[in-house]
């Protein structure tokens, strides 16, 4: 298996149940939010109502999609990150360079001048 397909095996999963979280709780909170809206401002006419809830489920399904589209570009869970090497933690760590210590050379020039 290349490592495109390994990729796309860990990543299509995710995002797909992120997408359909963020569709059905749109749905519900859109719904709900309509409702409350509707009850408020429409003291009773039903037709009216109806139209904010549809109006809230509409406006939560694409918000719902959109959160929920963001959420599965997220890194992976803990331990479950893609990495180059098989082992990351058997590579060799990477020494840090370190500047030359020119203070010898400085005392030289500093005695040779008194």
């Amino acid at each position: 298996m290349t490592e495109r397909q390994t990729l796309r095996r860990g990543f299509e999963p995710r995002l797909k149940r992120r997408l359909s979280t963020g569709l059905v709780a749109g749905i519900i909170v859109g719904g709900v939010l309509g409702l409350v809206v509707g009850l408020i401002a429409f003291d009773g006419r039903s037709a009216a109502i109806l139209g904010c809830v549809v109006g809230g489920v509409i406006a939560g399904l694409l918000y719902g999609t959109l959160v929920g589209s963001f959420a599965g570009l997220e890194s992976p869970d803990p331990g479950e990150e893609p990495s180059d090497t098989p082992h990351p933690l058997s590579a060799p760590m990477v020494e840090e360079e370190h500047e030359p210590d020119h203070s010898a050379t400085l005392r030289g020039r500093e005695d040779s001048e008194t």
